[in-house]
């Protein structure tokens, strides 16, 4: 009977990357099955795996969400959550139990269909004696692998209890719910654009129809679904969370699905980037938080006075949004120098959007290469660290071609490159001719056929790089472009 388990939950207990996964079964190295890997053909692959020695695993993870600003994992499901996986768990093993003593009355047939067959003539004498202490052998032998399968189920099904994994269906988008998390919260935490409104139960909007698994109520709701809707299996993202693994039906749709919104948020930390150009952090209010996507713009208000600039977070930061915003001449132009450059710590601004359509494919499973040239190095930061969050692409690499203001931020793009093996980051400064870029982009990949671009620059360096990469082969659909202006 095969134990089948997503990708995602693989990678944690072999210790490696869900992208290395995903190279093999798409070389055909690891067979995979609607998306996930039998324990036995895991260990075929992984067979020195040390399951019980996860320290330096755990080490390398903590780098990794230092280095990301992951939020760590919440605590252990509350006790109502814990006891249906629990239940969950008891039934998997229940049925795993009736079909074992099945198994046992099966061999018992065996045995006595074999011994009239011997009787009648129609095999040889004594071969049922001989057969059926071969297979008595056989089941009473436990081969080594079997220990090792056995370790892994064991670990995987404790993670099951934990944390569970929910597919959004059409897009295949996949995330993990953590702790207490409800299946909205961990959506948005994953950045993906899962449809909501008030979030607390109240307008329907994230109602969604589970195809597959079971979930549960961890909040209260006012919102109340027909008796129909109920027999078809419909929830409420923000009030249930998954007590198995789960797919659920969602029309997350794209950047023109999502409604414009208008927030209240506070600044947390104003910090200058180099040259005229400063990064703005900001903090939204409980009650409310932007729903973008990785690459978009928004408006930012501050004592009537506006400006749009590109979101250089990512949407899985939650509550955190930062947006990189140019402060420079004329001097004497208020709209372009105050009141952004001179912001103070927890000065109250307006916040709206989301604006544009330059967006993370996140249903893609390409190879991404990200292109930034001066300023608009804060669209492809959103990309990039959304994409790094998805862990679906098998490889990512960033080049970077400074503006006026330097390379700034570097230190945050050299620690992923510290501890992430798929990603490359190469940096030129202001000086380097184009094509030297243009000739490193086309070199980054071996097969550009297989890549998704993204380039936020000025129009004429993503006019000849769009023609360059087009014309290696690279498929019109898998280019993305911002075009990218002064102030």
């Amino acid at each position: 009977m095969p134990h089948l388990i997503p990708l995602s939950r693989l990678a944690r207990l072999v210790g490696t990357s869900r992208a290395n996964l995903q190279k093999m079964a798409k070389s055909g190295e690891l067979a995979t099955f609607d998306g996930q890997v039998d324990l036995d053909e895991a260990l075929k692959h992984f067979p020195d795996v040390k399951l019980n020695d996860e320290a330096e695993l755990k080490r390398v993870e903590e780098i990794k969400e230092q280095a990301l600003r992951k939020k760590p994992q919440e605590d252990l499901p509350d006790a109502h959550v814990l006891h249906e996986r629990l239940r969950l768990l008891g039934r998997d093993y229940a049925a795993v139990s009736v079909k074992l003593s099945h198994y046992e009355r099966t061999v018992g047939w065996i045995a006595e269909r074999l011994a009239e067959a011997e009787e009648e003539g129609e095999t040889e004498k004594g071969f049922t004696d001989a057969f059926m202490q071969w297979l008595r052998r056989e089941l009473e032998t436990t081969p080594a692998d079997m220990e090792r399968l056995q370790a892994l189920l064991a670990k995987e099904r404790i993670m099951r209890v934990i944390n569970t994994q929910v597919t959004l269906l059409p897009g295949e988008q996949t995330f993990e719910v953590n702790g207490k998390e409800s299946i909205l919260e961990a959506g948005l935490r994953a950045g993906l654009p899962m449809p909501y409104g008030c979030s607390n139960g109240t307008c329907g909007e994230c109602k969604c129809r589970v195809a597959k698994g079971e979930v549960v109520k961890v909040r209260p709701h006012d919102f109340m679904l027909s008796q129909t809707e109920q027999q078809q299996g419909y929830t409420l993202a923000c009030s249930y969370t998954a007590v198995s693994d789960v797919s659920l039906e969602v029309a997350t749709g794209g950047p023109a699905d999502i409604p414009e919104q208008t927030v209240r948020a506070r600044v947390r930390d104003v910090e200058v980037l180099g040259g005229n150009r400063i990064a703005v952090h900001l903090m939204t209010s409980r009650a409310e938080r932007l729903r973008y996507l990785a690459g978009q713009r928004v408006e930012i208000a501050v004592n009537g006075k506006s400006r749009i600039v590109p979101a250089a977070s990512c949407p899985c930061d939650e509550r955190r949004l930062e947006v990189h915003v140019e402060c420079h001449t004329p001097p004497d132009d208020e709209d372009l120098r105050g009141p952004f450059a001179s912001l103070l710590r927890n000065t109250d601004v307006t916040v709206r959007g989301p604006i544009g359509s330059f967006v993370l494919d996140d249903s893609s499973e390409r190879a991404v290469v990200l292109v930034a040239e001066g300023g608009g190095f804060a669209q492809i930061k959103s990309i990039l660290q959304h994409a790094l969050s998805l862990e679906h692409a098998p490889y990512i690499a960033l080049v970077r071609l400074a503006g006026e203001e330097g390379l700034y931020q570097e230190n945050l793009l050299k620690s992923y490159a510290g501890v992430l093996d798929d990603f490359r980051y190469i940096a030129f400064d202001a000086a380097t001719p184009r094509e030297t870029v243009i000739e490193t982009v086309l070199n980054e990949t071996s097969q550009i056929a297989e890549t998704d671009i993204y380039v936020a620059g000025s129009s004429d360096f993503i006019s000849v790089l769009n023609q360059r990469c087009i014309s290696a082969g690279l498929p019109e659909a898998q280019w993305h472009a911002e075009t990218i202006s002064k102030a």
